[in-house]
Parts: structure tokens; sequence; C-alpha cells
């Protein structure tokens, strides 16, 4: 089997790249900007677990989990057109429709939050009524947020960008630690969600505000509808498969909270809080990297798709073992030691899911190959899946107890994930093999 190696004229260029656009260092400079701003958050967990209680966590999860699917939908993925193209003028205009977009898209969004409560959906109606309104402010900030950080990274200014998300991470966690002593309870999470989210975005716009006044005073406004219509692919195509993606991570609680109540879904909250966080880590950045030699390969005759998945799989198995299998084994002893004797339970449920942080660490790193090698539909068809199959196993064993049905979830999920990754190995295999006939 041929190795997959980049030709030297390749590495030549790609050196010169490096060095002309400074590339590394705009990626170390995201990089640590997104992973300091995480570390601030983290370190003081177990100190917020000693000011709120797991019924505070479960009910401030439900928000999030309502604010992880609606601020996919926030700015109509129109923030990813704004980075992807290479027109400035244009990147200024649709930066300008999702700030005119993102409010009226979040009043839509929270009075589906408000039909939820007032219809007890998922248990959302154990939410007060004004919790929308902090919900409303929260997507606001988020999608002025998002669009000016893709207004950045479309002009290669990463730096503005890494400090704003240092400066989030450093807000939220600060606040809600300040609302935990004044005894704000879950409103407490909340107000410190809001503050995060709030934070960075003046730096940011300082810089984008001439360019938009320049865009309205020369009737640049007038080509915004234009230009909305020229990104429409990013509403149709790109949105449907970012919700069912994060649908997938935010569903579980609101039905843990339902089928068990806020005791254990508090539990399940801060488990999936802490042990999510390697794998995250990890597919954020071997993602990337597999995603750029997987598109190489496939548009060379030297390129080796099937042995680079077989290689990477294999690479993240170790890594995933490593990591997850003493970490799980050990969190049952010390999660009360390390974030107080009531959160002692989170540390079982995160045993009880090692199948699913160990599949998730080595398959989704690689889950977009179907994109790179022409089959986004795959993609989808696996999203789905990965949604479904969990929550089915979820309700099937729920009546067996709390602790059975997480793992019957973690199971689920992690069947998917390997189904996902076996598709993949048949899929690049059979590919490979008609080529070479």
């Amino acid at each position: 089997m041929r190795r997959t190696e980049v030709p030297l004229d390749v590495l030549d260029q790609l050196r010169q790249l490096l060095v002309r656009g400074k590339f590394s260092s705009h990626v170390a400079v995201l990089a640590s900007g997104t992973v300091l701003g995480q570390a601030a958050v983290f370190v003081v967990t177990p100190l917020l677990t000693r000011l709120y209680s797991p019924a505070d966590l479960a009910i401030f999860g439900l928000l999030t989990s309502f604010l992880a699917v609606a601020s996919i939908a926030v700015a109509l993925r129109l923030e990813l057109a704004i980075a992807t193209t290479h027109d400035e003028g244009e990147a200024t205009r649709l930066l300008l429709a999702c700030l005119v977009l993102t409010p009226i898209v979040g009043l839509l969004l929270s009075g589906m939050l408000a039909a939820m409560v007032s219809l007890d959906v998922l248990s959302y109606g154990l939410l007060p009524g004004w919790s929308v309104v902090l919900t409303f402010l929260a997507l606001v900030l988020t999608g002025w947020f998002i669009s000016l950080r893709y207004w950045h990274v479309g002009r290669h200014e990463f730096r503005p960008v890494g400090r704003a998300l240092i400066l989030q991470g450093v807000a939220r966690a600060g606040s809600t630690v300040a609302f935990g002593f004044a005894n704000f309870a879950w409103l407490g999470l909340m107000l410190g969600e809001i503050a995060g989210r709030a934070f960075g975005i003046r730096r940011l716009w300082v810089a984008a505000k001439a360019a938009v006044q320049q865009e309205i005073t020369s009737y640049g406004i007038r080509r915004v509808p234009a230009t909305i219509s020229g990104a429409s692919g990013f509403v149709c195509t790109v949105m449907p498969s970012s919700l069912i993606n994060a649908l997938a991570a935010a569903v579980p609680l609101p039905i843990l909270l339902t089928l068990f109540g806020p005791e254990p879904a508090g539990q399940f909250a801060l488990a999936w809080r802490v042990a999510s966080v390697p794998g995250a880590l990890v597919a954020a950045s071997v993602g990337d990297v597999f995603h750029a030699h997987a598109t190489w390969a496939h548009a060379n005759p030297a390129g080796d798709v099937p042995g680079l998945l077989r290689n990477t799989l294999r690479k993240l198995a170790i890594a995933s073992t490593f990591i997850y299998l003493p970490a799980c084994l050990i969190a049952p002893s010390i999660f009360g030691w390390l974030f107080g004797s009531a959160w002692r339970p989170a540390g079982t449920l995160v045993l009880l899911l090692l199948p699913l942080w160990w599949a998730s660490m080595v398959v989704a790193p690689v889950s977009r190959l179907p994109i790179v090698l022409g089959r986004p539909s795959l993609k989808l068809l696996f999203d789905s899946m990965f949604l479904i199959l969990p929550v089915i196993a979820l309700f099937l064993f729920s009546e067996r107890g709390f602790d059975t049905a997480v793992f019957a979830f973690g199971l689920g999920a992690a069947t998917a994930l390997l189904a996902y990754a076996a598709v993949l190995l048949h899929m690049t295999s059979r590919s490979n093999a008609v080529g070479q006939a």
C-alpha cells in the first residue's frame, strides 16, 4: 500500500506560504485564544460546583442546550460566507446583513423558546417566562460576535480574535463565580454566560465599524439583498447539517431532565462539560489537518486516501485509549474530591460514557471525509443517525434507571460513530480498488 507523501515542490511552496503569510503564527494565536478562553472556565469549575447545585446546573443546561442549537441559526450561517468570500466589499455587506438579521432571527427563535416554556416541552416549563428575554440577549450577542469574528478571520486578522476569545473566557469565568458568591442560583450561571458573550464584541467592532459605515454611505447597502442571495447555499445546505450536529449534543440533557428530574440531569451536565473537553480539542485540531491531507490525497494520483484514513484512525485510537481509559477509570474516585461530595455521581457517569468519549475522539476528526470525496449526503445521513440512535437507546432503557439509560445512550452514540468509521473505511477501500482497476 502506498504511503501518502507530499511532493517536495509542494512542501517548498507551503514553506514559502507559511513564511509570507505567517500562517503558523496566526494558527497559534487563534488556537491559543480558544484554549486559554476555555481553560479559564475549566479552572474555575471546581469552585462553581461548590457555589451551584446540580439542580442549578440542570436548569442552566436547559438554556445552554437551546442556545447551542439556536446559535447555529441566529445568523443563518451567513457568518461562514463572510470568511469564504475573497471580496472585502462583499464580506462587509454580509457582515452588515448578519448584524441586521441577527436580532430579527433571534426574536423568532426566542418566540420558539417562549412556546416551549409555555407548553412545557422537554421540561422547559421549569424556566420562568422572563428567561426568554435573557435568551434573546444571549442570541443577539452570539450572532454579532461570530459575525464580527469571521469578518476578521476573512481578513487574516487573527490576533484581535484570539484576544477577544481570551477576554470572553475570563469574563465568563469571573462573572459566573461572582454571581455564585452573590447567591444568584442558576441565574448567576446565565448572567455569566451573557457577560462572556458580550465581552470582546467592542474590540472586534472598532475595526469593522469604518468598513460598515463606508458601505452604507457609498450605497453599497443596496447590494446587500443580492449578496445574501448569492450566499443562499450556506442557508440551505450548511445550516441543516450544522443544526443536526448541534441537536445531537444538546438534546440529551432536556430528555434526561424530563425523565429523571433536575438532580440527575445536573450530574450529567457536569460529566459532559468536563469529559468532552479533550475530544473536542482533538477533533478541532486533528480534523483540520486530516481534512487538508485528505483533500490533497484525493486530488493526486499518488495519494492514498484509504491508507491515510487507516493511519489516522489507528493513531487516534491509541491516543484516545491513553487519554480516556485512565481518566474515566479514576473519575468515580476523584470527582467527589475535585468538585465536592455532591458531585460524586458525575464521576460514575463519566465512566459509563467511556465508549462515547473514546469513539468520539477517534471518529469525529475524520467525519468530514465524505465532503472531501464529494459525498456530503453521507455526512448528513451520519449526522441524522448520530442524533436518532442514541436517543432511541435512551428511551428504551429509561425504565431501568438513570445510570442504565445514560450507559445505553453512550453505547448507542458510540455504535453510530463506529458504524460511520466502518462505512468510511469500506467506501474509501472500494473507491481505491475501482481506481486501480
